[in-house]
This record gives structure tokens, C-alpha cells and sequence, in this order.
């Protein structure tokens, strides 16, 4: 193997390594170049010697060894035209969209690689038409609305979901990608309502006397991870806009008024995780219903947050990875984030029996020191 060969796998290392870049650190280079081109520390200092002599490089010495940032000033290779890229850049350049929407939507030409010339227009009309329409689409099913824009696929606008389309203004994320479930159950005339972040405690509850002095309401959705705080989420966006679009089941053996004549109760309360995220979605849920008010069922999971055995540090094997500290203007929240910063606690923890005894009440947050 000649010199010359290490050469230039020396410098389509460093051009691959470049990137976007305007300059390379020095240290630590040659052993990362030598690891890339498998050629040992001496040959790749050699070969930048000799790009230096030619040139080629900048920042390092003759004898290959980099002096401080080394830059490549010298020709690079022109990359060759991707024809499915051209395709879809000709289609921006004649559909007369902006130069900034141009360059946003320019990735997408390798999702868009299996579609003809007509059938990418077709599909930057439909982007085109749903950036125009997206207040009215925000919040509907991720699918129906693919389907509606875009040449009659329900998977593609999640399939072409990135940096390119936030860039072009339609933020995916704010589309349902699961049909948003509501089920209610309990009293017919309910002392109080209480929304709860999650199912299962939503069905602990209804197992209780509770369920005769209380209405409960809960979310759940087909791929919904309690990881990722989704059924709390959930729950803050529908009521955020008063439930619509949402479907709403009545539990077995319930009769209690509708979710939106719930909604409208002077008494409701909110039962979720004794964590950093369940104090967020109290605070959105509060942003819409100013009169809600912490649920008494907290008061066990004050208590159990003393308890080293019963409480637990946010990690990702407690479905606590992302939660970080933040700050409340509410005095109540604050007064519990103090308490939960460090610590979690669920409120699945909650037994049958304090939840029977307390469901209907509010928390008293003096009572608990705070």
C-alpha cells in the first residue's frame, strides 16, 4: 500500500470529519484520523505533512503535526448531484415558494425519494395548504390529517415529521397521534370532581365509596407511556379546550352527567403524581379552570414523601428521566415542588381507604407544615 493511497484516505477523513465545520481542533486528531483510516499515527502525520506542503491544509506543521486549527483551504471534491434531490429542488424552485421555505423544506428530499415529479408537487401543495390551515388542524389526529393534505396518506406527514417541517412552520407535535379517550364515572350528583393524571388510580378510586359522593375523570389513549407523563398531558390538552373532540366513555355501572356538564362543576379538584411533571399539568389545567384546587388525596403522599421507603429519585427506571426543578408563581405549588424537587411519589400509593375518606375534600396545605 503506497504512501500516496494514505494520503488520500487521509484527506477524505478530514473532509468527512470537517462536515460543516470551519476548522478542526488539534487535539487528539492524529489518533482519531488513524483510527478512521486504520493507517497508524506516523503515516497520518506523514500524509498531513505533505497536504500542508501542497497547500491543501492549514494549521499544522510539515512535519504533520496540527499547531493549533487546522483548516482545509485547499479544492474539494464537488459532491455529484442526487436526482432525486434535483427533482425535488426543481419542484420548490417552480412552485414559486418563498427562498427561505425553499431552504427549510430542501431535506426532504431523501423521504421523498419513491414519489414522480406530479406527485411531490402534489405533496408541497398539500404542506402548503396545511401551514395555512394549521390553527384549525391543531390538536386533530396526526393521521386524518396527513390523509386530508397529502395525497390521501395517513402516514406520510408523520413519515416527513423534523427539523424541515418546524422550519417551514408545522410543528407535528401539535397533532393527536392517538384518538384522546375520556372516561368519567361515579355520582350522579357528585360532591366533587376530581381529575385524576392516571387510569389506574382513576380505577382505584371507583372501586371506593368515593365513587358515590365523587365523579372521576381520567384519559387514556392506545400507545400512551405514563414514562413520558402522557396521560396527565393529555388530560391538561383536552381540557385546555373543553373537551372537544374528545370521545367520552362512561364506566360500567356509572350514571354521572357528561364529561362537559362536569367540566362545569364549582368544585373540582386534581389528584395526579407527587412529582415535578403532575405539578405542571395541575398548572396547565389550572391556566383553563382558575377555581381547581389541589385534591386532600394528597395529603397521604405528603406523609409518604418523609418515608425514604416510599418515596423514589426521578430516573428513567421510575418513568422519571426529563423532569427538572422549576419555580411556581402559585404559593401552593411551590410549597410542594420544595417537597418533591429531589423525591417522587405516584399516587397509585394511595390506599382504597384514604382515598374513600378524603376523595371529596381539598388539600389543606397548612396542615402539613408547609
Amino acid at each position: 500500500m503506497s504512501l500516496e493511497d494514505s494520503i488520500e484516505r487521509v484527506r477524505s477523513a478530514l473532509i468527512e470529519k470537517m462536515g460543516n465545520k470551519s476548522y478542526l481542533r488539534p487535539a487528539g486528531l492524529v489518533e482519531a484520523l488513524a483510527g478512521d483510516t486504520k493507517e497508524s499515527a506516523i503515516t497520518v502525520r506523514q500524509a498531513m505533512g505533505r497536504l500542508t506542503k501542497e497547500g491543501w491544509l492549514d494549521g499544522v506543521g510539515r512535519d504533520g503535526t496540527p499547531l493549533g486549527q487546522v483548516h482545509i483551504i485547499g479544492t474539494l471534491p464537488v459532491k455529484p448531484i442526487d436526482p432525486d434531490a434535483q427533482r425535488w429542488l426543481a419542484v420548490l424552485e417552480a412552485s414559486g415558494v418563498t427562498e427561505k421555505d425553499r431552504k427549510a423544506l430542501a431535506p426532504l428530499s431523501a423521504k421523498l425519494v419513491d414519489f414522480d415529479t406530479p406527485e411531490m408537487k402534489h405533496i408541497l401543495k398539500g404542506l402548503t395548504r396545511l401551514r395555512e390551515n394549521l390553527a384549525g388542524e391543531r390538536g386533530h389526529h396526526l393521521f386524518l390529517v396527513s390523509a386530508k393534505y397529502l395525497i390521501g396518506s395517513s402516514k406520510l406527514l408523520g413519515m416527513l415529521a423534523g427539523p424541515a417541517l418546524r422550519t417551514f412552520g408545522i410543528p407535528v407535535d401539535g397533532f393527536s397521534t392517538h384518538p384522546p379517550y375520556v372516561v368519567v364515572g361515579g355520582s350522579t350528583q357528585p360532591e366533587t370532581v376530581v381529575l385524576v393524571e392516571n387510569p389506574a388510580a382513576f380505577e382505584l378510586a371507583m372501586a371506593t365509596g368515593a365513587a358515590q359522593r365523587c365523579a372521576f375523570i381520567a384519559t387514556y389513549g392506545f400507545g400512551l407511556s405514563k414514562t413520558d407523563n402522557e396521560y396527565g398531558n393529555q388530560l391538561a390538552e383536552l381540557v385546555k379546550y373543553g373537551f372537544s373532540g374528545a370521545i367520552t366513555l362512561i364506566r360500567e355501572g356509572s350514571s354521572c352527567p357528561p364529561v362537559r356538564e362536569l367540566f362545569s362543576h364549582p368544585r373540582i379538584t386534581f389528584w395526579g403524581d407527587l412529582d415535578l411533571a403532575g405539578m405542571q399539568i395541575f398548572e396547565r389545567i389550572a391556566a383553563k379552570i382558575p377555581r381547581i384546587q389541589l385534591s386532600a388525596l394528597y395529603g397521604p403522599m405528603l406523609e409518604a414523601i418523609k418515608d425514604t421507603e416510599c418515596r423514589h429519585p426521578y430516573a428513567v427506571a421510575t418513568g422519571k428521566p426529563r423532569q427538572k426543578p422549576y419555580r411556581s408563581n402559585r404559593q401552593d405549588v411551590q410549597q410542594i415542588l420544595s417537597l418533591c424537587e429531589r423525591y417522587a411519589v405516584d399516587q397509585e400509593i394511595v390506599s382504597p381507604e384514604k382515598i374513600e375518606l378524603l376523595a371529596s375534600h381539598v388539600l389543606d396545605v397548612s396542615a402539613f407544615g408547609l
